[in-house]
């Protein structure tokens, strides 16, 4: 919630534009990260968990003002002009997320809600714009999250084939999600799996905010100076409902909340732990969750490959303390920075809204309800 990415692809495909065979594929012209103005940041948290309806009307509106700046940008960034442009797809910055149903006079209701209207960001650039991606995931009975799922797909389909061995796809952003190719076996087709696997960035983020004044956890140097406890490891882990709950599954700062990071501070002053010791161990925490949901539903899954490898994307990739615990936590696996499939970490989900708005717009179904 920093600010907005944004990203120009050349796209290209051929063959039948409605086939379900034909696998896009993009180049990254350009790619940058407009920050929110001053303040804004504090008034999307604010509004995420008590705003009015007015606040939400109004922001609805800026958001898409801001967005559509920023797709400007990232054009002139790449030497194109806007009228080049052939499409815009644009995520929207989420407010709310409600993915277990609640009955609602007779229906069973999931939701999610997010801000920054695409028909502000058309209007303001002249593109055509597809957005509500995470809705229309649900109308059809998806949780709404993770929607990576169809871009890891194509990444990792492709990473096996060459090297055979099974690829997995981790993004940490404030949660964690997780994507596998599941190589096929004897008597048996390849499948995909894709789900949230609990706190990513959020939680340490929060922390840090509170107890160093600062964003993040920079390259993981305060996390590094610290020593993992593990009293408070396991009642974190034992506490927590989301990280072993069967798949398909999603969630959010709903969730990890103001309450959840003020039980951890809590237990921090009961255990006597320094700052240092508190932030390296919800550290590990992230990293302890993504092992137990690789353990419980993917590793059964692709136990019998020549080898794995996790390719990790996101804010957390540039956290070295995390991608140690990573390392350390999953035995038999691989660790990299999403970088060596070629891919920008910071890059990849907006690069993976651009693909889902052009598969959209081309009439291709590219959510997969049954991962999410």
């Amino acid at each position: 919630m920093d600010g907005i990415d944004a990203c120009l692809l050349e796209i290209t495909a051929t063959g039948d534009m409605h086939s379900s065979d034909i696998i896009p594929r993009w180049t990254l012209v350009s790619f940058l990260t407009n920050p929110y103005p001053v303040g804004l940041k504090e008034d999307l948290m604010r509004i995420c968990s008590n705003g009015t309806v007015g606040e939400l009307c109004s922001y609805n509106v800026l958001l898409g003002k801001l967005f559509a700046e920023a797709a400007k940008a990232v054009a002139r960034a790449g030497s194109l002009e806007m009228g080049k442009v052939a499409l815009i797809g644009s995520h929207g910055q989420t407010v709310h997320h409600l993915p277990v149903p609640q009955s609602l006079y007779g229906y069973q209701i999931a939701s999610t809600l997010q801000i920054g209207d695409p028909s502000i960001i058309a209007n303001e650039c002249g593109i055509t714009t597809v957005g509500d991606f995470r809705l229309a995931d649900m109308a059809v009975g998806g949780q709404g999250a993770p929607l990576v799922p169809y871009f890891d797909q194509t990444l990792l389909e492709g990473y096996y084939r060459e090297r055979k061995r099974a690829g997995m796809l981790l993004n940490i952003g404030g949660i964690s999600n997780i994507s596998a190719y599941v190589p096929p076996t004897q008597g048996k087709e390849w499948d995909f799996v894709g789900f949230d696997c609990g706190p990513g960035n959020i939680l340490v983020d929060h922390l840090m905010k509170q107890l160093y004044g600062v964003e993040y956890d920079k390259d993981g140097r305060i996390g590094s100076l610290g020593k993992i406890n593990n009293l408070l490891l396991h009642e974190l882990s034992d506490k927590d409902t989301f990280i072993t709950r069967c798949p398909p599954k999603s969630t959010g700062r709903e969730y990890y909340d103001h309450s959840y990071v003020e039980r951890i501070r809590v237990l921090g002053k009961t255990l006597n732990l320094s700052t240092e010791d508190l932030i390296a161990t919800v550290t590990d925490f992230t990293a302890a969750a993504v092992c137990t949901n690789y353990k419980r539903f993917i590793k059964p899954l692709i136990a019998s490959t020549n080898g794995v490898d996790l390719f990790v994307s996101g804010g957390g990739a540039k956290n070295n303390f995390l991608m140690r615990q990573l390392q350390e936590r999953l035995n038999g696996v691989q660790v990299h920075s999403a970088e060596k499939l070629g891919l920008d970490p910071d890059a990849k989900e907006a690069i993976c809204f651009a693909l889902l708005g052009y598969e959209t717009y081309r009439g291709r179904p590219s959510n997969v309800p049954t991962r999410t």
